[in-house]
């Protein structure tokens, strides 16, 4: 054959290979067949190196936010956890293995060691990564990261993830308590047991837990150290605080009142550990400091007191605390929650570290708990002034994402909208902005912050608006006892007429000196518990005579009906 006929030849050749190519990718083959189609064809070695070689080489940077975790869930058998991870591709690495990895809550999850951390569960690369492993109890409080073994390093391939259904293996699996009204009160604990509390038909109680009066060795003989085993080390609970705290809980419990417990962090000097690193400074002149959960000595001391509580008052011989309340006001860093930063970001990831450890050993007790972080009423109003407070707004904005980019659960919002200034009684003589912009938060324009939760990326794992709550809101009698009454009863029906609060409790049964030196006599009660007005309309705001005071409370308020009173507030 001469040269010029077998170089036509090599021409039909080729060409005849281009076109049975081009037919086969207008069917809608890929060149590449799948792991499934090629394994009885290319063999097993081939199959491992075609996994190790994958279909795209990604950097240490872009391997980290390349994946997604869809669910960290514990199965219905209470005994297996099963954890879905999406890749958009199979990237490369040293062979075909993806390996889970579990971190502590203060572990930096970009710090894998030379191999000191061993893997809990591997399986081989895929699009779709379904990791099961059997369940252990302090996973509850591990977050987990999938990762790649590249140039023999652990790279993260996604962000961490906790468990976020811890209610599946609930000792206590009760539905929330239903109430018959929406009417609560910060309680005077000097009348627990009397006709002065219990004629009220109080239906949600609020009461505060300082840690630093809880924890350590008991001063009374009579109420020994209580001691409390939690992953290998022993905690000590103070026998005396904690007897006054079951009392107090069995009979709210007994009479049934839906009990609220709010966990604050006030300095103790014997437990700094407790105290974040960037929050020690008792001369910050704060009245509660950020929870520690960057150390491991603070965030397992967290995490024992946290277990220690929600197990002891999940419904049995204590009572039951059906809600808790993390902190207090936490947008206001510089007071109520210190911490010297005005790194936001930085400042709601520390603070939601705790959100998530009371929530889970809450939920992991009792079923029906809800969990709260808490927010003021200075929505939208810093300017941009973080070194002073941090806008509720932008607080929600930066727990829900870091919630959601660890897995989303159901926490709830505690709110406190207070009109401004606080020494403010007649807040309906005020106009309010009613967007998602507003400034403040008050009874006027509660919406503002219901509307602002409706939002889809704020909702919780059922699609539905987060569980909302006023947990602390009062008026001062100083400009009058009939004048508070009407702003009690105004804001009481504001709030049962929005679907999506759960409760109003009243800040407070009897009057602070502390507060009334600064003009704010809140109470229903004097000093000298002596009821005020208000004491009637508290009373009966929520049964049947509760509406002979209705035309009373338009008086003040200058509205022809309860109808045209509410359109206002909408």
């Amino acid at each position: 054959m001469d040269k010029k006929k077998k170089i036509t030849l090599f021409i039909c050749g080729i060409l005849l290979l281009a076109g049975i190519l081009l037919i086969r990718g207008c069917q809608g083959k890929p060149l590449a067949a799948s792991a499934e189609n090629l394994s009885a064809e290319e063999g097993e070695e081939g199959r491992i190196n075609r996994l190790t070689q994958g279909n795209v080489t990604l950097s240490q940077w872009e391997l980290a936010s390349y994946g997604e975790i869809t669910s960290c869930s514990i199965k219905e058998d209470g005994k297996t956890v099963g954890l879905s991870l999406v890749l958009p591709d199979i990237p490369g690495s040293d062979n075909e293995l993806i390996y889970l990895f579990e971190f502590e809550t203060y572990e930096d999850t970009d710090a894998f060691g030379d191999f000191e951390r061993k893997p809990i569960a591997s399986m081989e690369k895929s699009a779709n990564c379904e990791f099961q492993w059997n369940f252990k109890e302090e996973q509850l409080f591990r977050q987990f990261v999938p990762a790649l073994l590249v140039h023999g390093e652990y790279i993260p391939v996604s962000d961490s993830s906790y468990i976020n259904n811890p209610e599946v293996i609930a000792r206590n699996t009760d539905d929330y308590p239903e109430s018959r009204s929406k009417k609560g009160l910060l309680l005077d604990p000097e009348l627990l047991g009397t006709p002065k509390l219990e004629e009220l038909g109080v239906q949600h109680a609020i009461y505060n837990i300082p840690l630093s009066l809880i924890i350590g060795e008991t001063t009374d003989d009579k109420y020994p150290t209580i001691l409390y085993e939690y992953k290998g080390k022993t905690y000590q609970f103070n026998g005396s605080a904690i007897a006054g705290y079951d009392n107090l809980f069995f009979y709210l419990t007994a009479k049934e009142m839906l009990t609220t417990a709010i966990i604050l962090n006030d300095w103790s000097e014997e437990y700094p550990e407790l105290i974040h690193p960037l929050s020690r400074n008792k001369k910050s002149g704060a009245y509660y400091y950020a929870f520690n959960c960057a150390e491991e000595e603070g965030c397992l001391h967290l995490e024992a007191i946290a277990s220690f509580l929600a197990e002891r008052y999940s419904g049995g011989e204590y009572g039951l605390v059906s809600s808790w309340v993390i902190a207090n006001e936490i947008n206001q860093h510089k007071l109520w929650n210190f911490m010297d930063t005005s790194d936001i970001t930085m400042y709601a990831a520390e603070f939601e570290k705790a959100l998530r450890i009371f929530y889970n050993a809450a939920k992991r007790n009792y079923a029906g708990a809800k969990v709260y972080l808490s927010i003021d009423h200075d929505w939208n109003d810093n300017e941009g002034k973080n070194d002073k407070f941090f806008n509720a707004r932008d607080i929600l904005e930066a727990v829900n994402s870091i919630a959601c980019q660890k897995g989303n659960y159901d926490w709830g919002v505690a709110i406190h909208p207070y009109p401004a200034p606080l020494t403010r009684v007649n807040y309906w003589n005020q106009t309010y902005d009613k967007t998602m912009d507003a400034p403040v938060l008050t009874p006027m324009n509660l919406s503002t912050v219901t509307d602002f939760l409706k939002q889809e990326e704020y909702l919780d794992r059922s699609g539905n608006v987060r569980s909302i709550s006023v947990t602390e809101l009062g008026f001062t009698s100083n400009s009058g006892e009939k004048l508070q009454a009407a702003a009690f009863a105004y804001c009481y029906y504001i709030i049962d007429a929005n679907p999506y609060i759960e409760a109003f409790i009243m800040n407070r049964q009897t009057d602070a000196m502390e507060e009334v030196k600064q003009g704010l006599s809140f109470g229903i009660y004097k000093i000298d518990h002596t009821p005020k007005y208000i004491y009637k309309i508290f009373k009966e705001i929520d049964t049947e005579q509760g509406m002979d005071n209705v035309d009373f409370m338009l008086n003040i308020i200058g509205a022809e009906s309860l109808e045209e009173a509410l359109l206002r507030a909408q």
